[in-house]
């Protein structure tokens, strides 16, 4: 598949995507990320028996977050590989650099770089405010707006 063919798959990070298929597989995926988030694996505890299996459900929900997560990035990914195929070199630099700082940090941070800071307490607290209250609105928007903005 060459960089300007459209396609429609949720993993895959080759291609462009259209506005309609980007809305509809953000919303599908934002759709199941709300609804593993609605429930309350904490009450399934009592019922299973060995804490192991317990452990085990919890790494495979976590795990499908982030697989979930994953998808909604390279969907963001290849909108915007969508309206940047005619613009200059700088302005596809920009885009890459916009979209590692608010899409694959916060993702990589919170998932996999989190543990291993928790040995500098300031400062996993002050990267924590910047992800939490700063990066991840301004992403959301802005997965919002990439709905709105015209391909080539």
């Amino acid at each position: 598949m060459t960089y300007k063919q459209s396609n429609n798959d949720f993993f895959s990070y080759q291609g462009t995507i259209n506005r309609k298929d980007y809305a509809i597989n953000m919303l599908i995926v934002i759709a199941l990320l709300i609804g593993i988030s609605l429930v309350r694996f904490d009450s399934f505890a009592p019922y299973i028996r060995p804490e192991f299996l317990y452990k085990v459900l919890m790494f495979m929900v976590n795990l499908f977050q982030f697989v979930m997560l994953m998808s909604a990035i390279s969907l963001v990914y290849r909108r915007i590989a969508d309206f940047s195929i005619l613009k200059s070199t700088t302005f596809i630099a920009w885009m890459k650099k916009i979209f590692f700082i608010l899409f694959v940090f916060p993702v990589l941070y919170l998932f996999c770089f989190r543990f291993f800071i928790d040995i500098i307490p300031i400062l996993q607290n002050i990267i924590d405010i910047l992800v939490i209250f700063l990066l991840a609105p301004i992403g959301l928007i802005t997965m919002i707006i990439l709905v709105f903005i015209k391909g080539n």
